[in-house]
C-alpha cells in the first residue's frame, strides 16, 4: 500500500492536471462557465428559502433561518453524493486511458473527489456571504473547519475508490448508487436537526451517530451556525471510520486494478 501511495505522489502533476481539466470542463460551453460553481449553490439557497421559509414556514433549530440550516448541511452532502457518483464512473468513463496509458489508476476516482471538493470550497464561500447577510456571523470555531473537511475528504476518497472498483465488475452499481445516496441522506440529519432523532432515546441516538456522515454534518452545523464545539467523541469516531474506509477502499481498488483493462 505504501508503494502505491508513493507512486501516486510521483504522478501528482498528472493528478493536478486531471483535476484542473475536470473542474474547468464541467461547465464548458455554458454562458457563465466557471461562475456556475458559485451560481448553483446560490440558486439552491434561494429555492430552499422560498420553499421552507416563505411557503411552509418551517421553524429553525437555532437563531437562523431554516433555509440556512439546510444549506449548511447540503453543501457537504452534495460533495459526498457527486464525488461518489462521479467516482463510480471514473474508471469506466476513462476506458481509453486505462487501456492505452500506464499510470496509477487510483488517480481516477481521486480526481473526481478533489474536483468536487473544490466545488464544496466554492460553495462555502457562498455560505460565508449568506452567514453575513442573515446575521449569523463568524466565530473562531470556524478555524476548526479544515479538520472536518479533512475527515470528510478521507472518507469520501475511500468510498470513491471502492465504488469505482465495484462498478467495473458490477455495472448495476451506477444505477442503484443514486438510490442508495437518497436513502442515506434521509438517515443523516441534513433535512432535519439531529435533536429530532436523539429526543427518542439512547438507542435512536446511538443508531444515527453510528453513521459517520451524521457526525461530519453536525460538526459543520455546530462550528458554522451554532458557534460551538462539535461532539469530539463522535467526531473522533467519524475520523477513525473515515481512515478505515479509506484504507479498505484503497486496498480493494489496488487489489483488483490489474483486471480493469480486460473488464472495461
Amino acid at each position: 500500500m505504501i508503494s502505491n501511495i508513493k507512486q501516486m505522489f510521483e504522478y501528482r502533476e498528472l493528478l493536478r492536471t486531471l483535476v484542473s481539466k475536470d473542474t474547468r470542463s464541467r461547465y464548458k460551453g455554458s454562458v457563465l462557465g466557471f461562475a456556475w460553481n458559485f451560481a448553483i449553490p446560490l440558486l439552491q439557497l434561494l429555492v430552499y428559502w422560498a420553499l421552507f421559509g416563505l411557503i411552509f414556514g418551517v421553524s429553525s433549530p437555532g437563531n437562523y433561518p431554516f433555509s440556512v440550516f439546510l444549506f449548511t448541511g447540503l453543501l457537504p452532502w452534495n460533495f459526498l453524493t457527486n464525488a461518489l457518483l462521479g467516482g463510480s464512473m471514473s474508471v469506466i468513463g476513462n476506458a481509453n486511458l486505462v487501456k492505452k496509458i500506464y499510470f496509477p489508476l487510483q488517480v481516477l476516482p481521486l480526481t473526481t473527489v478533489l474536483s468536487q471538493f473544490i466545488s464544496l470550497l466554492l460553495g462555502e464561500l457562498v455560505l460565508a456571504i449568506v452567514l453575513v447577510l442573515f446575521g449569523v456571523g463568524f466565530s473562531w470555531y470556524l478555524l476548526l473547519l479544515p479538520l472536518v473537511f479533512a475527515i470528510q475528504l478521507v472518507f469520501t476518497a475511500g468510498l470513491a475508490w471502492f465504488f469505482g472498483c465495484a462498478n467495473v465488475f458490477f455495472r448495476d452499481i451506477e444505477h442503484i448508487l443514486g438510490i442508495i445516496m437518497m436513502a442515506w441522506m434521509y438517515l443523516t440529519p441534513v433535512l432535519y436537526p439531529i435533536t429530532r432523532v436523539t429526543a427518542h432515546g439512547r438507542i435512536a441516538s446511538l443508531g444515527i451517530h453510528l453513521n459517520p456522515m451524521t457526525d461530519i454534518i453536525t460538526a459543520f452545523q455546530n462550528l458554522t451556525l451554532d458557534h460551538k464545539m462539535p461532539d469530539w467523541a463522535w467526531l473522533g469516531y467519524a475520523a477513525v471510520a473515515s481512515v478505515a474506509a479509506c484504507v479498505i477502499g484503497f486496498s480493494i481498488f489496488n487489489h483488483f486494478k490489474f483486471r480493469f483493462e480486460e473488464e472495461v
